[in-house]
């Protein structure tokens, strides 16, 4: 079922034996800020000789998180939007007590958030805000700080497109988790690159924000509230088709790994690399905001792809529509993408099976059975353009093999139509009963 959000209205009474849960959001952090002005960096390619993990949620990515986690001698580094997940919070606890050197840069949207920040802090975590329209410092660089990157130890980076939320990085302990005891979540994937250079620079692109966030006065700023609301989905039943352990690739040489970062190289490298298609083009995307600007260039690069051959292969999977609201929207989406670049729901598009995931939550991007890019860019404009968001983009069939085999899971599984939206409100018996997940709205929100 789509997700639904409730907020129950206590202290009044209610005729009903089975009083109605109202369908409210959480209210977050609002992303219409008048930002300051940034200047976009350049963003080198790197030569990679070390090795490479490959991962995805809800499979591996907790449990490539703690072997990576505990590995760590020296220091932990994360740029990171949302935090709520007690168990990755827990593997940072345990690298502070080891005395491990951990940094941390959070776009707080809540209390929750703050709680955990506050938390760490006082562990002996180094804690910098991020400098988005969330800052408390006032100074809004960025509309969302959406990047997921740790740097650990100064020589792997990890980048992925899931948050430390419990449905982005699940409980799952075994690495590709146990069937018997199987903990669902979002489809979302990651890449950890063993990489000095690419640990340098990502190093420097957070600490560089960080110090954005800490430059002039300190400013009033809104205090994260507290979620009054809550948002719910029901519990996928079944476990996904098939299941991915992480995998380890070790270069035989050198590979070009190119960073892809927003506001400063997305739209240089992804129109680029979508035009250039001669094979496939297979996408997993929240969403696509097809006629916003910036993303209508995304599209027009899939289509001069189709023009110069027919008969590309392009498929994209969706993520759950969670409100009446979007359907107007998504059916316009479908209109575009059909108009501009011949792309049919069922045949072309579909979206996530909701009985094996909770959502997907990836931004992944295959071309010709080479080429992967892993991030975390939503389509949309403030995604592409005005956020802090962080990607690798790389070509390796056997990189690509891995995710092009998640890709087809999801493909295989996913809905041909377009799925209905939430239910408008839920009795406290449904929830009682079971069958539902809490999830966390930093998850579901449009950044």
């Amino acid at each position: 079922m789509p997700s639904v959000v409730h907020r129950v209205r206590r202290g009044r009474a209610v005729p009903e034996a089975a009083p109605r849960l109202e369908v409210m959001f959480p209210e977050l952090v609002g992303r219409t800020c008048h930002l300051k002005p940034y200047t976009r960096v350049p963003v080198p390619k790197a030569k990679v000789r070390g090795e490479i993990i490959t991962y995805a949620s809800p499979d591996s990515t907790f449990a490539v998180t703690k072997r990576l986690f505990d590995a760590a001698r020296r220091s932990i580094l994360i740029g990171i939007y949302d935090f709520t997940a007690p168990h990755v919070k827990q593997l940072v606890s345990d690298a502070l007590a080891r005395g491990v050197k951990v940094r941390m840069m959070l776009d707080i949207d809540s209390a929750e958030e703050q709680a955990l920040f506050d938390d760490l802090v006082t562990l002996g975590m180094q804690g910098v805000p991020a400098p988005s329209c969330a800052s408390q410092n006032g100074n809004p660089y960025f509309r969302s700080s959406h990047e997921k990157v740790i740097v650990i130890d100064g020589e792997w980076v990890l980048v992925q497109s899931g948050n430390y939320s419990a449905n982005s990085c699940p409980l799952n302990v075994k690495d590709g988790g146990d069937a018997a005891h199987f903990v669902p979540g979002n489809r979302d994937s990651g890449l950890a690159v063993r990489s000095k250079a690419l640990a340098r620079f990502f190093s420097g692109i957070l600490s560089s924000d960080m110090a954005l966030e800490l430059g002039g006065p300190p400013a009033a700023a809104a205090a994260p509230r507290a979620l009054e609301a809550f948002l719910v989905e029901r519990a996928p039943a079944l476990t996904p088709s098939t299941l991915y352990p992480s995998r380890i690739y070790k270069l035989a040489a050198p590979l070009e790994v190119q960073p892809v970062l927003s506001p400063d190289n997305y739209m240089d490298v992804v129109p680029g690399v979508l035009r250039a298609a001669r094979r496939s083009i297979l996408i997993e995307q929240q969403y696509i905001r097809a006629s916003q600007d910036k993303v209508s260039d995304l599209v027009d690069a899939i289509r001069d792809a189709k023009r110069g051959n027919p008969r590309l292969d392009v498929r994209i999977v969706l993520g759950k529509v969670f409100n009446a609201s979007e359907l107007p929207r998504e059916r316009e989406m479908l209109q575009h993408l059909e108009q501009a670049c011949g792309l049919k729901l069922g045949r072309n598009v579909r979206y996530v099976n909701t009985q094996r995931l909770v959502n997907c939550h990836n931004k992944m991007l295959l071309v010709d059975g080479s080429g992967v890019l892993v991030s975390s860019q939503n389509w949309s404009k403030a995604a592409v353009w005005e956020n802090r968001e962080a990607g690798l983009y790389l070509r390796h069939p056997g990189v690509c093999g891995y995710f092009t085999a998640i890709f087809e899971t999801d493909w295989k599984d996913a809905f041909r139509q377009l799925p209905a939206a939430a239910p408008e409100s839920l009795t406290p018996q449904d929830l009682g009963g079971g069958g539902y997940v809490r999830v966390d709205p930093g998850d579901y929100a449009e950044v």
